[in-house]
């Protein structure tokens, strides 16, 4: 994987949990809203900039998503005192080993999009 793809894709989670733990946050103050609205458009718009740089999708999707579910439980503890069972630790393991055997699975380059789309 490229530096620039691994870049946004990183970039598409980061964006992704930062709008789901102000989604929390906007429970019990409303001015969070249009911080939710802004970076789930920001985190699906470098979503597809992964895509249009050619990186497959079962790998982008089962990265960003499962990535996203383990940050924003660990962010939940820190930020909202939340807890997590037993139960949920194994399922974030179990995740994390799915994500992994996806990726084994893929190969570097999508074989139906170019390096580059062009239009």
């Amino acid at each position: 994987m490229n530096l620039k793809r691994l870049l946004l894709l990183v970039a598409a989670i980061l964006a992704e949990v930062a709008a789901t733990l102000m989604l929390r946050a906007s429970v019990s103050d409303p001015v969070w809203i249009p911080g939710v609205v802004v970076l789930y458009a920001t985190a699906f718009f470098i979503l597809g900039l992964t895509q249009r740089l050619g990186m497959p999708l079962g790998a982008v999707y089962a990265t960003w998503s499962a990535s996203g579910v383990a940050l924003v439980a660990v962010l939940g503890i820190v930020f909202f005192g939340e807890l997590l069972s037993i139960g949920a630790i194994l399922g974030i393991a179990l995740i994390i080993i799915g994500v992994i055997l996806v990726e084994s699975g893929t190969p570097e380059e999508s074989e139906t999009v170019g390096a580059e789309v062009t239009e």
